[in-house]
């Protein structure tokens, strides 16, 4: 997957630029957050796989990365964009909406959602509906054509 191609997108599409704090959750290694890292963004992320969190931080010096899972995700910590890669596959759609709302709460500008199943559009979009967003926008993912990414404004 080329991550250079796809965090400009995503930058783009939000319509931020160096500066903005933007936060993973699931983020493995952090391999999409590096681009936006090399230009000027403050980044972060969490995931539960520790050495992954490891990598991430020593490929991302001044990255704020933390080992845990997704439900771990501190609302009250806030930052501009929260971006999730992982929440489109997940089983569980009680589980999906739970994180949603607290991507959302933790967001201060945008969350994006990447990979989601376009079978799922409907569920987003009723979701993101009772959490408040704002200027609900789906595109065609770039990596697959049968999902969406989903972009909203907090």
């Amino acid at each position: 997957m080329d991550f250079f191609a796809l965090a400009e997108h995503v930058a783009e599409t939000l319509d931020i630029g160096p500066g903005t704090r933007v936060f993973e959750v699931d983020c493995g290694d952090g391999a999409f957050l590096v681009p936006l890292h090399q230009n000027g963004y403050i980044v972060g992320g969490i995931d539960a796989d520790r050495e992954a969190i490891e990598r991430a931080t020593a490929s991302m010096p001044g990255g704020l990365f933390q080992v845990g899972t997704a439900s771990a995700l501190d609302p009250a910590v806030p930052w501009d964009v929260v971006i999730c890669r992982s929440l489109g596959t997940a089983a569980d759609l009680d589980h999906a909406r739970g994180l949603l709302a607290r991507m959302f709460a933790k967001a201060t500008h945008a969350i994006a959602v990447l990979h989601v199943s376009d079978a799922r559009r409907q569920w987003m979009l009723h979701a993101l509906a009772e959490i408040g967003a704002n200027a609900i926008q789906f595109e065609t993912s770039t990596s697959d054509s049968n999902a969406v990414d989903v972009f909203a404004r907090v």
